[in-house]
């Protein structure tokens, strides 16, 4: 499959875990994943759900929502706090939204999980709506923030590959 191939030129290019995600109504979805070589790794499967609000991928999402309806979400969602790291404040997770809506692409700097860091960007349907995510995960013992923002260009390459062969 084509959107295998994608994934795994983009795992063999950075050498860290490359996920395919997609919204669910609570949470985001792997849908694919290529795990990276290293025996240090994060598993999270196909079919795991992962938060909206300290997620890379999640966070990606949140991003896309009229702000009327990340409003809404504010309000009504507990934001749990996983690690010391993650934005449980309503204000300071609206920060970060505008930011990632500013920067195109969004990350998690250990908020999800103690010792991950994650890039995510999305992948648009043939309306520019975002349909998933593509995000790159890897310890921060391999990999810090900065090491792995550096794979950025590759990460939006990637993404341009894969929305276009979804719209085919």
């Amino acid at each position: 499959m084509l959107r295998q191939s994608i994934l795994n030129a983009l795992a063999e290019d950075v050498g860290e875990t490359c996920n395919i995600a997609m919204p669910e109504r609570h949470a985001m979805v792997y849908l694919d994943r290529v795990e990276t070589k290293w025996p240090l790794r994060i598993q999270l499967p196909v079919g795991t759900q992962v938060p909206f609000h300290c997620t890379a991928s999640g966070k990606m999402y949140l991003s896309t929502l009229k702000p009327r309806l990340f409003d809404k979400y504010l309000k009504i969602v507990a934001l749990e706090a996983h690690t010391p790291h993650t934005l449980t404040d309503p204000a300071a997770l609206g920060a970060e939204i505008a930011r990632i809506r500013a920067q195109g692409y969004s990350t998690d700097n250990e908020e999800f999980m103690e010792g991950m860091v994650a890039i995510a960007v999305p992948l648009h349907d043939s309306e520019n709506r975002l349909m998933s995510t593509l995000s790159i995960h890897a310890p921060v013992q391999r990999l810090g923030m900065e090491g792995l923002t550096a794979y950025l260009p590759r990460l939006q390459v990637a993404a341009t590959d894969l929305s276009e062969l979804m719209l085919q």
